[in-house]
């Protein structure tokens, strides 16, 4: 196979990968009933890599005129989360998810209550704790290059 067809199937691939999570980030979104209808959304391709992690911004209707109308939605294989329209930037979203995530895992890890952390799905054990740091570990090293 040339490196032409090997380069064009690699973005197949990667696009295949973008919608994949788009479509979580708009299911995930429209579980909230404020958000009574998607508007446009944003990829940012720059913090997402394939089916890992995907940042996206939403323009939404919202419910009434206290939910913000446009909102961040981080999905992957991570916790989603969504974030209001303080947040600016794509690198400042996922530089928020991972000091959401980073909260939880410390209190799990410290035996402390989650139910001041930001809700991860799952239960707040030390196995899903050390899951949840390796990704953001992951993020931080690959993403934020920090």
């Amino acid at each position: 196979m040339n490196e032409t067809l090997l380069n064009k199937l690699s973005e197949v691939e990667e696009l295949e990968c973008i919608l994949k999570l788009h479509d979580q980030a708009k299911k995930y979104l429209r579980s909230f009933d404020w958000c009574v209808e998607i508007k446009k959304s944003w990829y940012d391709h720059e913090y997402g890599i394939f089916e890992k992690v995907g940042v996206f911004l939403f323009e939404i209707q919202p419910i009434d005129e206290g939910v913000d109308d446009f909102i961040w939605v981080i999905v992957g294989d991570l916790p989603s989360v969504y974030l209001d329209k303080s947040i600016t930037t794509a690198r400042r979203a996922l530089e928020t998810y991972c000091e959401l995530m980073e909260d939880w895992v410390e209190n799990v890890v410290e035996g402390r209550s989650v139910l001041e952390s930001y809700p991860v799905p799952v239960d707040p054990n030390i196995e899903n704790a050390e899951l949840l740091s390796s990704r953001i570990r992951f993020i931080r090293r690959e993403l934020l290059l920090t």
